[in-house]
This record gives structure tokens, sequence and C-alpha cells, in this order.
């Protein structure tokens, strides 16, 4: 897997991946921690950028399957209905969320 340099992970988070609020779904079971993202997701465009941090708990050794791989899936299409402008995963903790930033309005 080819190496992402810093400069070039800043250009994908744009403004450095600030995020104006935060949805936490730590905790919470895979299908109930989907319906809070879905509601976020599908609420009413806004004018200009809105970005989260959205809060997942990070992986455990032995703890078995985060929702990183559901969660992940879910923002890919909803990027792809063109309700998600970009999204990564956060840095730190590892695996323990994504930035996204909504469509604008």
């Amino acid at each position: 897997m080819p190496h992402l340099d810093p400069d070039q992970a800043r250009h994908l988070l744009r403004g450095g991946g600030v995020a104006e609020a935060e949805l936490d779904l730590r905790g919470l079971p895979q299908a109930e921690a989907l319906a809070r993202l879905k509601r976020l997701v599908d609420q009413p465009v806004r004018p200009g950028p809105v970005r989260y941090a959205v809060r997942i708990d990070p992986p455990v050794p032995g703890g078995g399957e985060t929702l990183f791989h559901p969660v992940g899936r879910f923002l890919l299409d909803a990027r792809r209905r063109e309700r998600v402008v970009q999204f990564a995963p956060l840095a730190d903790p590892p695996g323990g969320g994504f930035f996204v930033e909504l469509g604008t309005g």
C-alpha cells in the first residue's frame, strides 16, 4: 500500500479535519449506531460544509468486530448518494471513528 504523506492527508481533510460537532456512537449496538448516523446524514442540508467527528469504540485485542467497517461502508454509500462530501478515519485513537463532511446547500 502506498504511503500517504501528511500534506496529502491535510488536502483530503480540507482545513485539517476540524469538526464543528461530534456524534458519539461508542457503546451502541450496530443497528442503533447506524440508525443515528443515518439520521445525521439524511437531515436537511444546511448552507456551507458541516464537519463532524463520528466517534466509535476503537478495536481491542480479542474484542471482535467493531463498528469501523459497517460505519465506513455506510459513509461510502452516503458519499455515492452525495450526502457526504468526504470522510476519513480519525487518527486518534486508530479505528476510533471518522471525520465526516456533510454536503453543502
